[in-house]
């Protein structure tokens, strides 16, 4: 490994990245294929009557469409592809790192029922750390590369805090058009902790009085985030439906990354 490899190791940014390129090296793919064997054949996650961790920093309403179990546009091929190439990003990485011993244990689950708050890690490392991996492309990676990490990831990833009680998260981007990798360490924030719970308790105060919560300005105009919401199509005109709340809970193996 070269001296600044090293430096950026001992410096903590180059923490995973610098164990993951080692276990390229020397692969073992038979433990690969005992290991994707058992990491898809986990238990989904319950995620009923909650707010998914993920959702933070994201449109209020949109996550009250998904708490309601409303249902969801479907995506476009090429969406719904971009979607399972990050599946199995998530997968090679979490292989990797329980066979190589840097992950700990992979889609942990945490939970802080006061604020009916839900959430799956991609995973836990060995340095007590959480771990959130992300494939993004190239244009996305040199944004990062220049700016830091997405506001939105730093939000997410500060719900993971609030309901696991972790100090810090390592963020891991891939650009998934040339292969190269990002780490970042994101750091407890309380300022953030802070809006997190706001934002929780408004969507739970929201739901006790069964209220819509308005949309965005940029979605009245039919701008922005709009135009990739799941729910666009029945957004603006959408009320509180009587009965609408699941009989039963929602299952998924993971989050939305």
């Amino acid at each position: 490994m070269r001296l600044g490899q090293l430096a950026k190791r001992a410096a903590g940014d180059y923490w995973y990245i610098g164990q993951y390129n080692d276990y390229l090296q020397h692969r073992d793919k038979e433990a690969e294929r005992d290991k994707l064997v058992a990491l898809m054949t986990r238990p989904p996650r319950i995620r009923g009557w909650s707010w998914s961790a993920s959702g933070a920093n994201t449109c209020l309403r949109q996550r009250q469409f998904g708490y309601l179990g409303m249902p969801r546009r479907r995506p476009d091929d090429r969406t719904a592809n971009i979607f399972a190439n990050g599946d199995y990003m998530h997968l090679r990485h979490q292989a990797f790192g329980e066979i190589a011993g840097y992950i700990v244990a992979s889609e942990v689950s945490v939970a802080m029922p006061q604020y009916n708050l839900l959430g799956t890690l991609d995973g836990v490392l060995s340095n007590g750390r959480g771990l959130e991996l992300k494939s993004i492309n190239t244009r996305q990676f040199s944004e990062v590369m220049t700016f830091g990490p997405k506001p939105d990831h730093v939000a997410q990833m500060h719900s993971y805090m609030l309901a696991g009680g972790y100090d810090a998260f390592h963020i891991i981007y891939e650009d998934k058009d040339k292969q190269h990798l990002k780490e970042v360490v994101v750091h407890r924030d309380e300022a953030k902790i802070k809006s997190v719970i706001e934002d929780l308790e408004r969507l739970n105060e929201a739901v006790d009085r069964q209220q819509l919560l308005p949309m965005l300005p940029e979605c009245l105009q039919g701008k922005g985030k709009f135009n990739w919401c799941d729910y666009r199509d029945m957004c603006e005109g959408a009320t509180w439906p009587s009965g609408s709340l699941r009989l039963t809970p929602a299952t998924s193996s993971s989050d939305a990354s």
